[in-house]
C-alpha cells in the first residue's frame, strides 16, 4: 500500500513514522517547509516521548 502525508509537522511526521513501520507500506511525506523537509532528509525523523 501507498500512503501519502501532506504536512511534515508534530501530527503528520507522527502519521509517517509509525506507518513507516507496518509491513508493505510505502509513505510519501510532502510539506511546503523546504528548510524542515532538508532537515527530515538530511537526520531522517526521531520520534522520542
Amino acid at each position: 500500500m501507498r500512503v501519502c502525508i501532506v504536512g511534515c509537522g508534530a501530527v503528520g511526521s507522527l502519521f509517517a513514522a509509525h506507518l513507516a513501520q507496518l509491513a508493505d507500506v510505502e509513505v510519501w511525506a510532502f510539506d511546503l517547509d523546504s528548510a524542515h523537509v532538508a532537515a527530515i532528509n538530511r537526520g531522517g525523523l526521531r520520534i522520542s516521548g
